[in-house]
């Protein structure tokens, strides 16, 4: 069965990895497009680190110098002493033994202490505290005797960190009420020097520039699994129709007959008696019929199976008009008929440079209408 990428899609207006650099302050970054869902922002530092807009902290953490298994003498180094978060002291005991494996001291030590819990790394004991930030903190006192035969250091503190502040959106006072800039404040100046922050976030679709603000993007989609969005059948047509008619005749070098005369006629003005007009109906029929021969040599000479959805069966209806206020955008009607006897509409304005929807689609009773929102892929 024939297929091709879906090219025509409902544009998202999702602006992706935009790179920007701070203002002198270094706490605001100024997108270069309005934002228009506040719950679409993403924020990413220096190309690595997602920040959520609550920021990125971590815990109080570090992890032994000496590896298990551990060998504890009761009374004499079975004792872990520590305070966290500047809380009371906690004190715990592990039973006394020979060759211990480090996850049995760890699980003792994080079920019998509060706000911190200990894990095994390479057979080294470690701890993280549960919290996170610059008021989660662990001290170890020299009393607590199991800490150096886990190779922890004491008397010692250890504090959580701020690796990137929170940010807040902002509306900026100086833009249009009707598309604001919305710029990302970070509550603290980053100290780096040379951060950058990429953004992606959702914006009108005047203002987009992946549609140019006519909510179609002419682009190939992927879908979740890394597949090509196809289109098969009477979509198939419609796609294939479109470019045919919308692409300049002679501009394929190995096809010179491919395309036709559409968008060099646009802002040329009709003449009395429709000459101009006739010209380009008959080009239109010519290039439907030279795509008809190509899909019947598909079928016959080249063996491909050719649904009778997707092959163009017959040309029934042509109408062009130049718009009377604007001499570069033209309009077609086309209804064609597919080998199933299904009539296909296809309504649609086009401008230089490139074909944009100008009209939109309805449902008609026994007409399918081009629509980029109907289900007809298959993907």
């Amino acid at each position: 069965m024939s297929y091709d990428r879906k090219l025509d899609q409902v544009c998202p207006h999702r602006v992706v990895e935009e790179a920007l650099f701070l203002d002198a302050s270094a706490t605001v970054a100024t997108p270069l497009r309005p934002i228009s869902s506040g719950n679409s922002v993403e924020v990413r530092l220096n190309g690595a680190i997602e920040v959520p807009s609550v920021g990125v902290y971590t815990t109080a953490t570090s992890v032994g110098s000496k590896d298990g298994p551990f060998t504890i003498t009761p009374g004499v180094n079975d004792t872990m002493r520590l305070i966290v978060n500047n809380g009371p002291q906690q004190v715990v005991v592990i039973p006394g033994g020979i060759k211990i494996p480090p996850d049995r001291i760890a699980s003792l030590l994080t079920a019998g202490l509060k706000g911190i819990q200990f894990f095994v790394q390479n057979q080294h004991i470690g701890f993280r505290t549960d919290q996170s930030g610059p008021h989660a903190t662990v001290f170890i006192p020299p009393t607590a005797t199991l800490a150096p035969i886990l190779g922890i250091p004491t008397p010692r503190q250890w504090r959580g960190m701020v690796v990137t502040p929170g940010w807040t959106l902002v509306n900026n006072p100086f833009t249009l009420n009707d598309r604001p800039t919305r710029l990302v404040v970070f509550d603290e100046p980053l100290k780096g020097f040379g951060n950058y922050v990429e953004l992606n976030y959702v914006t009108l679709q005047q203002e987009c520039r992946r549609c140019g603000g006519t909510g179609v993007e002419n682009d190939w989609l992927y879908g979740s699994s890394g597949e090509v969005v196809q289109v098969f059948d009477e979509a198939l047509l419609i796609q294939e129709i479109q470019k045919l008619m919308y692409t300049v005749k002679g501009s394929n070098t190995f096809h010179n007959w491919y395309g036709t005369s559409l968008l060099e006629s646009i802002g040329t003005k009709l003449v009395a008696g429709g000459i101009l007009q006739n010209l380009l109906v008959g080009d239109i029929y010519q290039a439907f019929g030279r795509w008809q021969s190509i899909k019947r040599q598909q079928e016959e000479n080249v063996g491909q199976l050719v649904s009778d959805q997707e092959f163009p069966f017959k040309l029934l209806a042509v109408d062009l008009k130049l718009s009377q206020r604007d001499p570069t955008v033209l309009f077609i009607d086309m209804t064609i008929q597919n080998r199933s006897q299904d009539p296909i509409q296809l309504s649609r304005g086009i401008r230089l440079p490139q074909p944009v929807d100008l009209l939109g689609s309805t449902q008609a009773q026994g007409i399918f209408r081009e629509s980029l929102t109907k289900p007809t892929l298959v993907g």
